[in-house]
Protein backbone atom coordinates (compact mmCIF):
# COMPACT_ATOMS: atom_id res chain seq x y z
CA UNK A 1 0.00 0.00 0.00
CA UNK A 2 1.05 3.49 -0.57
CA UNK A 3 1.13 5.87 1.78
CA UNK A 4 2.87 7.21 4.94
CA UNK A 5 3.59 6.17 8.89
CA UNK A 6 0.70 8.19 9.64
CA UNK A 7 -2.03 6.88 7.08
CA UNK A 8 -3.68 4.32 9.87
CA UNK A 9 -7.47 5.29 9.25
CA UNK A 10 -7.29 6.94 12.69
CA UNK A 11 -8.82 10.32 10.91
CA UNK A 12 -11.60 8.29 10.04
CA UNK A 13 -11.95 6.41 13.10
CA UNK A 14 -12.31 8.88 14.89
CA UNK A 15 -15.47 10.69 12.98
CA UNK A 16 -17.08 7.39 13.19
CA UNK A 17 -16.80 7.51 16.81
CA UNK A 18 -18.29 10.77 16.90
CA UNK A 19 -21.33 9.18 14.46
CA UNK A 20 -20.17 10.17 11.22
CA UNK A 21 -21.17 7.21 8.35
CA UNK A 22 -18.45 5.77 5.98
CA UNK A 23 -18.59 5.43 2.17
CA UNK A 24 -17.21 3.01 -0.20
CA UNK A 25 -14.73 1.42 2.51
CA UNK A 26 -13.90 -1.26 0.27
CA UNK A 27 -12.85 0.70 -2.45
CA UNK A 28 -9.20 1.10 -3.96
CA UNK A 29 -6.79 2.78 -6.32
CA UNK A 30 -4.79 -0.18 -7.34
CA UNK A 31 -2.02 -0.46 -10.27
CA UNK A 32 1.01 -1.77 -11.65
CA UNK A 33 1.46 0.03 -14.97
CA UNK A 34 3.23 -1.43 -17.48
CA UNK A 35 4.72 1.85 -19.39
CA UNK A 36 6.77 3.86 -20.18
CA UNK A 37 7.84 2.89 -22.86
CA UNK A 38 4.70 3.88 -24.08
CA UNK A 39 5.05 1.56 -26.94
CA UNK A 40 4.01 -1.25 -25.13
CA UNK A 41 0.14 -0.11 -25.03
CA UNK A 42 0.05 -0.61 -28.79
CA UNK A 43 -0.13 -4.28 -27.81
CA UNK A 44 -3.49 -6.06 -26.29
CA UNK A 45 -4.52 -7.06 -22.87
CA UNK A 46 -6.05 -10.20 -21.98
CA UNK A 47 -7.72 -12.13 -19.75
CA UNK A 48 -6.86 -16.35 -19.42
CA UNK A 49 -9.75 -16.80 -21.59
CA UNK A 50 -7.91 -14.85 -24.70
CA UNK A 51 -9.97 -12.04 -24.38
CA UNK A 52 -9.34 -8.40 -24.52
CA UNK A 53 -11.69 -6.60 -21.45
CA UNK A 54 -10.30 -2.97 -21.37
CA UNK A 55 -8.45 -0.02 -23.82
CA UNK A 56 -5.18 -0.46 -23.33
CA UNK A 57 -3.97 3.29 -23.01
CA UNK A 58 -6.78 3.97 -20.40
CA UNK A 59 -5.08 5.63 -16.71
CA UNK A 60 -3.20 2.66 -15.37
CA UNK A 61 -5.80 2.51 -12.59
CA UNK A 62 -8.85 1.94 -14.31
CA UNK A 63 -7.09 -0.93 -16.06
CA UNK A 64 -6.00 -2.39 -13.17
CA UNK A 65 -9.64 -2.21 -11.94
CA UNK A 66 -10.80 -4.08 -15.00
CA UNK A 67 -8.01 -6.94 -14.44
CA UNK A 68 -9.53 -7.27 -11.19
CA UNK A 69 -12.54 -8.41 -11.86
CA UNK A 70 -11.14 -11.05 -14.81
CA UNK A 71 -11.01 -14.66 -13.95
CA UNK A 72 -8.25 -15.32 -10.93
CA UNK A 73 -7.76 -11.40 -11.45
CA UNK A 74 -5.27 -12.93 -14.49
CA UNK A 75 -4.16 -10.71 -17.90
CA UNK A 76 -1.57 -10.59 -20.19
CA UNK A 77 0.04 -8.20 -21.94
CA UNK A 78 0.50 -9.23 -25.53
CA UNK A 79 2.97 -7.47 -28.05
CA UNK A 80 4.90 -8.98 -30.52
CA UNK A 81 8.70 -8.16 -31.44
CA UNK A 82 8.90 -4.91 -33.46
CA UNK A 83 6.77 -3.55 -30.20
CA UNK A 84 8.69 -5.23 -27.39
CA UNK A 85 10.77 -3.00 -25.23
CA UNK A 86 11.34 -3.60 -21.03
CA UNK A 87 9.11 -1.25 -19.09
CA UNK A 88 11.57 1.45 -17.20
CA UNK A 89 9.45 0.63 -14.13
CA UNK A 90 10.09 -3.31 -13.64
CA UNK A 91 6.43 -3.66 -12.28
CA UNK A 92 5.51 -6.22 -14.99
CA UNK A 93 7.12 -9.26 -15.42
CA UNK A 94 8.04 -10.64 -18.60
CA UNK A 95 6.97 -14.19 -19.19
CA UNK A 96 8.53 -15.45 -22.24
CA UNK A 97 8.51 -15.04 -25.97
CA UNK A 98 7.28 -18.00 -28.36
CA UNK A 99 7.56 -17.79 -32.08
CA UNK A 100 3.87 -18.71 -33.01
CA UNK A 101 0.83 -17.79 -31.25
CA UNK A 102 -0.18 -21.95 -30.50
CA UNK A 103 2.67 -21.96 -28.75
CA UNK A 104 1.94 -18.99 -26.81
CA UNK A 105 -1.46 -19.97 -26.02
CA UNK A 106 0.00 -23.57 -24.78
CA UNK A 107 2.25 -21.81 -22.45
CA UNK A 108 -0.18 -19.71 -20.99
CA UNK A 109 -3.15 -21.65 -20.29
CA UNK A 110 -5.57 -20.16 -23.04
CA UNK A 111 -7.99 -22.15 -25.08
CA UNK A 112 -6.26 -22.98 -28.20
CA UNK A 113 -7.23 -20.42 -31.03
CA UNK A 114 -8.75 -17.88 -28.57
CA UNK A 115 -6.06 -15.59 -28.69
CA UNK A 116 -5.07 -15.92 -32.32
CA UNK A 117 -9.16 -14.92 -32.87
CA UNK A 118 -8.56 -11.67 -30.54
CA UNK A 119 -4.97 -11.02 -32.42
CA UNK A 120 -6.49 -11.16 -35.64
CA UNK A 121 -9.49 -9.13 -35.16
CA UNK A 122 -7.39 -6.46 -33.02
CA UNK A 123 -4.76 -6.50 -36.37
CA UNK A 124 -7.29 -6.33 -39.31
CA UNK A 125 -8.93 -3.01 -36.94
CA UNK A 126 -5.32 -1.66 -36.08
CA UNK A 127 -4.15 -1.58 -39.56
CA UNK A 128 -7.01 0.80 -40.50
CA UNK A 129 -6.06 3.10 -37.18
CA UNK A 130 -9.51 2.15 -35.65
CA UNK A 131 -11.52 -0.13 -32.56
CA UNK A 132 -14.52 -0.76 -32.53
CA UNK A 133 -14.41 -2.89 -29.36
CA UNK A 134 -12.85 -0.49 -26.86
CA UNK A 135 -12.21 2.78 -29.04
CA UNK A 136 -8.15 2.94 -28.23
CA UNK A 137 -6.93 6.17 -29.49
CA UNK A 138 -5.52 5.93 -32.67
CA UNK A 139 -1.64 6.78 -31.91
CA UNK A 140 -1.77 3.48 -29.81
CA UNK A 141 -2.97 1.20 -32.31
CA UNK A 142 -0.51 -1.14 -33.91
CA UNK A 143 -1.05 -4.11 -35.47
CA UNK A 144 1.01 -7.34 -33.87
CA UNK A 145 1.54 -9.41 -36.49
CA UNK A 146 5.55 -9.86 -36.57
CA UNK A 147 6.20 -12.74 -34.31
CA UNK A 148 7.88 -13.95 -32.21
CA UNK A 149 5.56 -12.49 -29.76
CA UNK A 150 6.17 -12.13 -25.66
CA UNK A 151 4.04 -11.54 -22.82
CA UNK A 152 4.32 -9.69 -19.80
CA UNK A 153 2.48 -10.75 -16.57
CA UNK A 154 -0.39 -8.00 -15.61
CA UNK A 155 -1.80 -10.45 -12.60
CA UNK A 156 -2.48 -10.13 -9.15
CA UNK A 157 0.39 -11.96 -7.14
CA UNK A 158 2.37 -11.88 -10.13
CA UNK A 159 3.09 -7.93 -10.99
CA UNK A 160 3.91 -5.66 -8.36
CA UNK A 161 0.62 -3.59 -7.36
CA UNK A 162 0.58 -0.76 -5.13
CA UNK A 163 -2.75 0.93 -4.09
CA UNK A 164 -4.71 3.07 -1.40
CA UNK A 165 -7.74 3.23 0.03
CA UNK A 166 -10.48 5.68 -1.38
CA UNK A 167 -13.35 5.04 0.97
CA UNK A 168 -14.15 7.98 4.18
CA UNK A 169 -16.55 9.65 5.90
CA UNK A 170 -19.39 10.74 4.00
CA UNK A 171 -19.66 14.60 3.94
CA UNK A 172 -21.64 17.39 2.24
CA UNK A 173 -20.61 19.99 -0.47
CA UNK A 174 -19.57 21.80 2.82
CA UNK A 175 -16.98 19.32 4.27
CA UNK A 176 -19.41 18.57 6.94
CA UNK A 177 -19.30 14.95 8.50
CA UNK A 178 -23.16 13.59 7.84
CA UNK A 179 -24.71 10.46 9.83
CA UNK A 180 -26.04 7.19 8.05
CA UNK A 181 -29.24 9.16 8.06
CA UNK A 182 -27.82 12.12 6.20
CA UNK A 183 -28.09 14.49 9.33
CA UNK A 184 -24.78 16.56 10.30
CA UNK A 185 -22.50 15.82 12.64
CA UNK A 186 -22.34 19.20 14.16
CA UNK A 187 -19.20 20.84 14.38
CA UNK A 188 -17.42 17.97 12.71
CA UNK A 189 -15.64 17.82 8.96
CA UNK A 190 -13.19 15.79 7.08
CA UNK A 191 -11.59 16.73 3.84
CA UNK A 192 -8.82 14.58 1.77
CA UNK A 193 -7.98 10.94 2.84
CA UNK A 194 -10.07 11.23 5.97
CA UNK A 195 -13.57 12.07 3.32
CA UNK A 196 -14.90 9.53 0.88
CA UNK A 197 -13.01 10.12 -2.81
CA UNK A 198 -15.31 11.49 -5.29
CA UNK A 199 -13.61 9.02 -7.63
CA UNK A 200 -15.82 5.55 -5.88
CA UNK A 201 -13.16 3.02 -7.15
CA UNK A 202 -9.94 3.14 -9.04
CA UNK A 203 -11.69 2.95 -12.37
CA UNK A 204 -12.63 6.79 -11.92
CA UNK A 205 -9.95 7.95 -10.26
CA UNK A 206 -6.83 9.96 -11.64
CA UNK A 207 -3.31 11.05 -10.40
CA UNK A 208 -4.21 14.25 -8.10
CA UNK A 209 -7.52 13.50 -7.65
CA UNK A 210 -7.01 13.55 -3.20
CA UNK A 211 -4.98 16.65 -3.42
CA UNK A 212 -7.58 18.56 -5.92
CA UNK A 213 -10.56 17.57 -2.99
CA UNK A 214 -8.42 18.21 -0.40
CA UNK A 215 -7.90 21.94 -1.49
CA UNK A 216 -11.56 22.57 -3.14
CA UNK A 217 -13.90 20.97 0.18
CA UNK A 218 -11.25 22.07 3.01
CA UNK A 219 -11.43 26.09 1.33
CA UNK A 220 -15.32 25.38 1.57
CA UNK A 221 -14.82 23.55 5.12
CA UNK A 222 -12.58 26.57 6.63
CA UNK A 223 -15.30 28.87 5.28
CA UNK A 224 -18.65 26.87 6.75
CA UNK A 225 -16.83 26.21 9.74
CA UNK A 226 -15.83 29.92 10.30
CA UNK A 227 -19.39 31.02 9.45
CA UNK A 228 -20.93 28.92 11.66
CA UNK A 229 -18.42 29.91 14.67
CA UNK A 230 -18.77 33.91 13.68
CA UNK A 231 -22.90 32.88 13.81
CA UNK A 232 -22.63 31.36 18.01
Amino acid sequence: MLGNTYDDGLGIRLGVSAGGATQHMDQMFITAPPYPPSILLTGIIVNKLGQRFVAEDSYHSRTAGFIMEQPDSAAYLIVDEAHLEHPKMPLVPLIDGWETVVEMEAALGIPPGNLAATLDRYNAYAARGADPDFHKQPEFLAAQDNGPWGAFDMSLGKAMYAGFTLGGLATSVDGQVLRDDGAVVAGLYAVGACASNIAQDGKGYASGTQLGEGSFFGRRAGAHAAARAQGM
